[in-house]
């Protein structure tokens, strides 16, 4: 993998620069992208922040979240992907990001699969923001608001520290990111335990359908179209909710399933040690970290449940 060497260089040289993330960004894919395009705005490059989802009233709290615009037929001199395991999380910005007459792309998941010549992966990295952060302190280009938005993205993907996943070195950045003397307290709040009544309420109504199998070692929760018809919500609140499942004691593999069309849904997978989530979600196409990953599952919902359960139940 490219070193930072080579990607300030290509920084550097560049004055147009279209920053990427994933389809349906969580906070870590924001926190990543706005943190590093306003950032180089600071170097002044013309930067354009894409991706190919609305953002969400719940993510419209990080600083820069209006700029995020739908790709369109722009070409620009360098485009960057962050927080993107392979090119298809692009989703509608694939085109767009193929167009750039150079590419780079930096993540940090372990189903990473290579899509440009110029990369810089950190499996181990908890989340895309520390990989950030060490990028922009190299280059000299951290201020207030560019570190409260790597700690939330670190926040966020870390499960608020957390996760297996949180090493030392999570801890010391976000410490060193805090002498920046923005409110952290504040922003843990907004962007991790804030919640609209709407999404309260499909929490409640999803939870209480809940169904544990194999002596409770595997959770299922599922987010149907009435679900979010009942509940004036949509996929997009279901982040988070399957924590409250994976928290059982009992609970060794955790699946959430939202409806996103007819006979599609999209499965969140996270799991305690020793079982990877994303060999499961390999399954399927998908991929992601050891303790938490997802992919996409067609059929009949029942049909599905029992390929998932039977699934994580020859990993206990």
């Amino acid at each position: 993998m490219s070193d930072f060497g080579e990607i300030i260089k290509r920084i550097n040289k560049a004055n147009d620069i279209a920053v990427y993330c994933h389809t349906n960004p969580d906070g870590d894919a924001l926190g990543s992208m706005l943190s590093l395009g306003l950032a180089l705005e600071k170097k002044g490059k013309k930067v354009t922040f894409c991706c190919d989802t609305p953002i969400s009233a719940r993510n419209s709290k990080f600083v820069g979240s209006n700029r995020i615009v739908l790709p369109n037929d722009e070409v620009h001199e360098l485009g960057i992907s962050v927080d993107s395991s392979d090119i298809d999380r692009l989703g509608g910005c694939v085109k767009s990001f193929l167009s750039c007459k150079s590419q780079i792309a930096i993540d940090h998941h372990k189903s990473f699969k290579r899509f440009t010549e110029t990369c810089y992966v950190e499996k181990d990295a908890c989340a895309c923001a520390l990989i950030i952060y060490k990028l922009l302190k190299e280059m000299r280009l951290i201020d207030k608001t560019v570190a409260q938005l790597l700690f939330e993205g670190i926040v966020t993907d870390s499960g608020c520290f957390a996760y297996p996943s949180v090493t030392p070195e999570t801890h010391q950045i976000a410490a060193e990111l805090m002498l920046y003397d923005f409110d952290a307290a504040d922003a843990i709040y907004k962007v991790y335990r804030s919640m609209s009544k709407e999404r309260f309420n499909l929490k409640c109504r999803v939870l209480a359908k809940a169904k544990l199998y194999c002596d409770g070692q595997v959770g299922v929760i599922v987010f149907t179209a009435e679900d979010f018809a009942k509940t004036s919500t949509s996929p997009v609140d279901t982040e988070g909710i399957i924590n409250e499942l994976i928290d059982i004691e009992s609970v060794k593999v955790a699946y959430a399933l939202s409806q996103v069309g007819d006979l599609n849904y999209k499965l969140s997978i996270r799991s305690k040690d020793p079982i990877d989530a994303n060999e499961i979600a390999s399954v399927y196409g998908g991929g992601g970290h050891k303790n938490a990953a997802g992919c996409r599952v067609n059929g009949y919902l029942e049909d599905i449940i029992e390929r998932i359960v039977n699934l994580a139940n020859r990993r206990i």
